[in-house]
């Protein structure tokens, strides 16, 4: 039987006051904001210019996949919320 890496364990089982946020959190969550921005900022572009398949299913893309990162990043917020106010 595999052992289970101790690393995995600490991280899964901590408590609220040794419960943070690391920077590859933080990177996360940075880069789905800017491909939401940077999506929205391809469709406005490719509106104003006119309107071409590639740019708007690469700017769709982009927004798209922005909000389907932000919303683990919000399911990981509250989660984390839940584990400081035990």
């Amino acid at each position: 039987m595999k052992r289970a890496n101790p690393q995995i364990i600490r991280r899964t089982h901590t408590t609220g006051s040794d419960h943070h946020i690391s920077r590859t959190d933080y990177y996360q969550m940075f880069t789905s904001a800017l491909m939401m921005i940077i999506g929205v900022i391809i469709l406005y572009r490719s509106l104003s210019a006119g309107i071409t398949l590639m740019s708007m299913l690469v700017g769709g893309g982009f927004l798209a996949l922005g909000c389907y990162r932000l919303k683990f990043v919000i399911k990981f917020l509250r989660e984390r919320r839940k584990w400081n106010h035990r």
